[in-house]
């Protein structure tokens, strides 16, 4: 819910200051020139207070976007911005090679547990993980924006007989893990992005048992549905 408070939002504030420049009031594109790496910012001290798993990226879009405003503001002179982008790579390597307190080596899980019958969660430029023990489960939306989203479905039952999902991934991902008994049919459009069903009940049509349907809308992004 706070990423859908968020998300909109920002839409309020770009369509007020759209408006505001129709009347005169101001150049709109000159503010948003100056002043748009604190859109960055804003994300990533978001992130900060959202139940994400890591706050690395939170961290990285503040630091990206302070760098980008002093920039704008010509705090930083161009030869100092030209030692940016090998620093962030730098930066980027030892973040992968440093180890993370988050990856359980005995696999228990480490995110939201939820009951909910029905499921709506977004996420923009941040990951959540979540488990659903939902004994009612009918399904819901997963939206993921530069981000990710890891669904654990597996302690989750679908007493109706049927549940459906809908997905909508732009430049990020979507893990779905669902019981074995469940057949899955996935169906939707992809666009430089697609999905992958590695569940054990792929061919339904003989088969008895909850059936999850899940429309995908994908952009530059995945979603992956397995036992």
């Amino acid at each position: 819910m706070k990423r859908k408070i968020f998300l909109g939002s920002i839409f309020i504030i770009v369509g007020i200051g759209l408006l505001l420049q129709q009347i005169g009031f101001w150049d709109f594109g000159q503010v948003i020139s100056t002043w748009w790496p604190l859109i960055l910012i804003a994300v990533g001290v978001g992130n900060l207070f959202a139940d994400s798993d890591s706050k690395t990226l939170g961290i990285i879009l503040i630091l990206l976007g302070a760098w980008f405003q002093m920039r704008e503001l010509n705090i930083i002179t161009h030869s100092i911005i030209r030692y940016f982008w090998p620093l962030l790579i730098i930066a980027i390597g030892i973040s992968i090679l440093l180890p993370r307190g988050s990856r359980n080596l005995d696999y228990k899980f480490s995110g939201k547990e939820t009951t909910e019958d029905l499921v709506d969660n977004i996420t923009l430029f941040s990951g959540v993980k979540t488990r659903n023990i939902s004994k009612n489960f009918r399904g819901g939306s997963l939206t993921a924006i530069f981000g990710g989203i890891d669904m654990d479905l597996k302690d989750a039952n679908i007493s109706s007989g049927n549940a459906s999902l809908n997905i909508t991934v732009a430049f990020g991902g979507i893990d779905i893990s669902v019981p074995p008994g469940w057949k899955v049919v996935v169906k939707g459009i992809p666009i430089f992005g697609g999905w992958s069903n590695k569940t054990n009940n792929i061919n339904y049509v003989n088969l008895e048992g909850p059936v999850l349907t899940i429309n995908c809308f994908v952009i530059f992004g995945g979603v992956d549905v397995k036992n």
